[in-house]
């Protein structure tokens, strides 16, 4: 039987890193508080005042100990657990990030480095051994200069191609000292394929995984002697990737970089609620605050939108089970805060059945620069330029002194939450 490993001429190889900053906020207020990160037991809460404030980060310890990880709630840390729960400093982690992000750029030039979130990097070196040395060399030179300049542990997984480098680090590097892994082609029986759980490798969802158990497909193994068409006929374009990927190959390259048409392109805004959101007026109230802030963008970018979408979660799954919904519309291209409302509101009012909610975001799509200006056939035209005028206005206005110099009424209702995030960087403490 032949396999897509089979002709090493035509896979992809290079040397790629995958950097992972451990537990980074924790390790970032571990080190605040002249502690070692590895032996520190706290958690970064964001919005502590409420019994529903997430959970940013857990050290090490705190996640080995007691669970603690992304995204559990405050109510959830017992009174006998060992934890120090300590508050989040965005602006901190930005800075260190780029600090960290400089030393990486020491090793590989920029279109071979690629930030992928603000605790994870690659980085390409295959044209950096000469100067640098081997792949372990250079992990272990990026893991001194980083803990020796911030006392941060960096984990650093490595791979032919940045599937693999990240699977390295997912599943290997970050379990144990010296926090280095290596995954290659040759390796993948025993690396890819041992993975435990299909939602455990990068890319497949519960959802997914729910379909390719349908299909009575129940490991990554699986998944590579499946065949191609039939995974293609299910998924699309999607099947075709998991197949590729679950033999360890993918074809990205780091200096390629996704830039997405202006047509594809969108604005939007979301948030976690501190509470369950289970009234009309509340769900609303924090709903438009968000449209405000989504058309706020549109008009600081100069232009505007013709699709508007609402998404929500909720605080339970339903009867049916399910979790959230989304909705969008088409209106006439606007970037008016009125109208992005009056669609958000239209949209929820369609959908809602009442469900307590504790996630929901607007989005805006279908972007274009306006090149006329569309008068309605139902608001007199001086109405429209005023309010054009109006919220020109509003935004100077915030731009100049914060968004809390001039906010809705409805923002000073239960619902509002615009307020008390004003001034958040990432919608945590700065």
């Amino acid at each position: 039987m032949s396999t897509p490993l089979d002709d090493p001429r035509r896979l992809p190889s290079h040397d790629i890193m995958c950097i992972d900053c451990k537990s980074f906020y924790a390790s970032v207020e571990a080190i605040r508080r002249s502690e070692y990160p590895l032996a520190a037991k706290n958690a970064v809460l964001s919005r502590a005042e409420s019994a529903g404030g997430l959970v940013l980060a857990g050290s090490p310890l705190a996640k080995a100990n007691y669970g603690v990880r992304l995204g559990t709630r405050k109510f959830e840390l017992r009174p006998d657990m060992d934890v120090q729960v300590v508050p989040p400093h965005m602006a901190d982690y930005i800075k260190i990030n780029y600090q960290i992000n400089e030393i990486y750029r020491q090793f590989t030039d920029d279109l071979h480095w690629y930030v992928y979130s603000i605790d994870e990097s690659f980085i390409d070196v295959t044209h950096s051994h000469s100067l640098f040395g081997s792949n372990a060399e250079i992990a272990s030179r990026i893991q001194d200069k980083v803990f020796q300049a911030t006392g941060i542990i960096t984990t650093v997984g490595i791979g032919q191609n940045p599937l693999l480098a990240k699977l390295a680090l997912d599943n290997e590097a970050k379990k144990q000292a010296p926090w280095q892994a290596t995954w290659t082609y040759d390796r993948v029986p025993e690396t890819i394929w041992k993975i435990n759980e299909l939602t455990d490798f990068w890319s497949i969802g519960s959802r997914t995984a729910i379909k390719l158990h349908n299909m009575g497909i129940y490991t990554l193994y699986d998944v590579a002697h499946t065949p191609l068409a039939r995974l293609k006929k299910k998924f699309g374009v999607l099947g075709e990737a998991m197949y590729y990927h679950a033999w360890g190959i993918d074809y990205s390259l780091l200096e390629r970089r996704y830039v997405p048409r202006e047509d594809n392109k969108g604005y939007g805004n979301s948030q976690v609620l501190m509470r369950d959101y289970t009234t009309l007026e509340d769900c609303e109230t924090v709903l438009s605050e968000i449209a405000d802030q989504v058309a706020t963008r549109l008009r600081k970018h100069e232009v505007q939108g013709e699709v508007v979408g609402i998404s929500v979660g909720f605080a339970e799954p339903d009867a049916s089970g399910q979790t959230h919904w989304g909705a969008q519309v088409h209106i006439d291209p606007t970037n008016r805060t009125d109208d992005l409302i009056r669609a958000v509101k239209y949209l929820f009012e369609s959908k809602w059945q009442g469900d307590a909610l504790r996630n929901v975001g607007v989005r805006v799509n279908k972007i274009s620069h306006p090149s006329s200006f569309q008068l309605s056939l139902f608001e007199p035209s001086q109405r429209e330029q005023a309010n054009g005028r109006l919220e020109h206005a509003i935004d100077q206005i915030r731009s100049r002194y914060g968004y809390k110099a001039i906010v809705r009424g409805s923002s000073k209702t239960a619902g509002g939450t615009a307020i008390d995030r004003a001034g958040m960087i990432g919608g945590h403490q700065a």
